[in-house]
Order: C-alpha cells, then structure tokens, then sequence
C-alpha cells in the first residue's frame, strides 16, 4: 500500500508539473504590452516620437487649462487668437495688453516680487530682442516646436523656420511681407517716376514728402540708411521733408493729396484708404526693399506657469492653419510657402525679381535701428522735438 502511495504521488507530482510549465508557456507567449490597446486618451506606442510627445503635451495643457500672454496686440488680432487656441484646443487665453515699451518693465517688477506670471510675449520684437533676452527672461523656443508642418523647413520661405534672433532658437515670426514703405500719390506722381530712392532728391519733391519721425518710428528711417547709406540721407534732409509722428495723417495727407510721397512706417496705415479708391499706390525702388513681420514674433518666457499650454499655442500659431488667419487679417504674406496667396495683391506678395532685405532678425532690429536713430538726431536736429 505504500509503495502504491508513492506512485500516485509521484503521478500527481508529474501532473503539476506539467500544468505549470503550460502555465509558464501561456505567460511567455502573451502579447508584448506593444501590441496591447493602449489607456484611453494615452498614446500608442506605435506611434513616432513626436505624435507621443504631442499627446502627452495636449493632455498636460487641458490639465493647466490656460495660457498667458503679454503683447502690445489687442482688438480684432487678439481675438482671432484667442478663437483660433480655443476653439482648436479648449484652451483659454489670459491676454494681458500694454505698450511694447511696458513688457519688459511689467515682467522685470513681477519677479522682482516673485511673480512668474506670463507664458508668452507676442509681438514687442525689438523688446524681445534688445530686453528680454539680454536679461535672461527667454527660454529657446526651438525644442518645443514639434509638429512636422511647423519644423519642416522647406515649408519655409529661404528654406529655414524664420527666426528673428542670432541663435535661431529663442524668437520666431511667422509673417514675412514685402514692406513697402514708400507710397506715392498716382494723381501727382506717375509711378514709373519714382525707381530709384535717389529719384526722391529731384527738386520738385523739396517740402513735398511726408515722414515718419525717426525717433517714435525708427524703422523705416533705419531701412533707408541700411539700403542708401549715410550720404544719400544727408542729401534727402536738405529735401526738407515733412515729419510728422501720426502715420495715420500722414496716409490721410496723401490720399488727399495734399503731399505727393510719403515714407510711412506703418504698412497698414494706408489700406483704409486704398479700400475706399484713394490713388494711393506702392514704390518698389530698384535698390530693394525689406520684408517686415507685422508685429507678429513669438517668444516663451522662462519659468511659464503653463509651459504645456504653451508650447501648444506656439505650435499652433506656426502652423498653417493659424499663419493662414494672421495672413489674411494682416493682408501680408505668411513665411510660410503653403499659405494662399489668392486674397493678396501683387505688391503685397514676395517678387523673385526684387532684391528683398529682412526687417525682422537681430542684426536689425538692435544695432541697425540704434543707429538710424544716431543719424536722424544728427541730420534734423530740432525738426524732431
């Protein structure tokens, strides 16, 4: 009976043993967690880094809910965004608006208290660049643009994302247009009379041109000594120019002819009154003429209180979607190259055949605009008090 006993036990070991090795076999030749059914709302992890990096970052910003903005941009282009991020993305939009002039200031006192309060500047290029950045307020914009239309580069104009600063990392502007500073009256100037700047210094335009004042709006001013050179301004001072500080009477002074030219740094200024019929019409000077970004450069400020949120925004804004928007309200050209185009007009589109400088990087917008300020003090003198 014992050695019976034995055997039985023996079988039954057998047995077990047997149904732990099947056991072991079923666990060996279970799916890998690969090819499982990934969490609801979590990125499958056959999907290419970006894609994972993406979701991870939408769901992290509905979490934040929000994205703080400081820009010198308010009205109808602070709505468009604000719409465009939230219907998009169900993401809500703290703008906070003021002078270019005060961002920098508003965001130097807030951490002097200890306040890290704004994601985002928008426009404020030059604050941007000759403020924030110098002060260490800027983290790199690069390493949060990820979606493949954004970082593609050759749905860029020049081949390259349109950074603004140096170190192509920390500023971006996805507008790129003709800035056609220059603007004649059709009834008192044939266009072809005007081809060259140099053709400003005929004596029938002395006391009959119209200009920005350097010092409030420096850029067209800084545009013409970068393209003519000192010299040539000296002689276009002796013109006698008018100068005013309002660009919007200077548009009305044309379009009424009361002046026949007028240099104009704003390239919206004048559209109302082209709209209406005014013969208003825009010069295109054989020495060239820069491309402007319509105020629309993008930075992210370190330590945001949404960074996710806020690296969506960024991506948004440089896609097409969003570039298509700011193109058609600006009525300028994306610097991206898969933007229509239908609703421009010629002049308001890049022309392979002209010579194009760009308004819209460091090595203008800082030493570039120091120094046509310098010139315009030393040229007009009192003219600008």
């Amino acid at each position: 009976m014992l050695h019976k006993g034995i055997r039985n036990g023996t079988l039954i070991g057998l047995a077990c043993a047997m149904v732990v090795l099947f056991s072991c076999a079923s666990v060996q030749t279970a799916p890998s967690p690969s090819t499982t059914a990934p969490e609801a709302g979590a990125p499958s992890s056959g999907q290419q880094g970006w894609q994972q990096d993406w979701e991870r970052t939408l769901a992290a910003a509905r979490q934040e809910g929000t994205v703080s903005i400081y820009s010198p941009g308010g009205g109808d282009l602070r709505q468009i965004m604000v719409k465009g991020i939230s219907d998009k993305f169900g993401l809500d939009v703290e703008w906070s608006s003021m002078k270019a002039a005060e961002v920098g200031t508003k965001i130097s006192r807030e951490r002097q208290a200890g306040l890290y309060l704004a994601d985002i500047v928008q426009g404020a290029v030059s604050v941007q660049i000759n403020e924030l950045r110098p002060a260490g307020v800027l983290d790199p914009t690069r390493p949060m643009l990820v979606l493949p239309e954004v970082v593609d580069e050759k749905l860029w104009f020049g081949g390259q994302i349109p950074w603004v600063d140096n170190a192509k990392s920390y500023i971006v502007n996805p507008i790129l247009a003709p800035d056609l500073k220059l603007n004649i009256n059709t009834d008192m100037v044939r266009p072809d009379e005007i081809k060259s700047y140099n053709d400003l210094l005929a004596p029938r335009f002395k006391e009959k041109i119209v200009i920005s004042n350097p010092l409030l709006n420096p850029s067209a001013f800084a545009q013409l000594l970068e393209i003519m050179g000192p010299d040539f301004l000296k002689k276009f001072a002796e013109q006698r120019p008018v100068i005013v500080a309002d660009e919007g009477l200077s548009a009305q002074w044309l379009a009424h002819g009361k002046y026949p030219v007028a240099l104009i740094n704003r390239v919206d200024a004048t559209q109302p009154f082209i709209n209406a019929g005014a013969p208003i019409a825009k010069a295109v000077p054989r020495e060239g003429v820069y491309l402007a970004g319509g105020a629309m450069a993008l930075a992210l400020v370190n330590r945001a209180p949404h960074p996710n949120a806020a690296k969506v925004f960024m991506n948004w804004y440089m896609s097409k979607e969003a570039t298509t928007i700011f193109s058609r309200f600006l009525t300028m050209q994306s610097a991206r190259l898969d933007v229509p185009t239908d609703f421009l007009s010629a002049e308001q589109m890049r022309d392979p055949s002209v010579k194009y400088l760009n308004a819209e990087i460091e090595d203008f917008r800082g030493p570039k605009i120091l120094a046509g300020k310098k010139l315009a003090e030393e040229i007009f003198g009192s003219q600008l008090k």
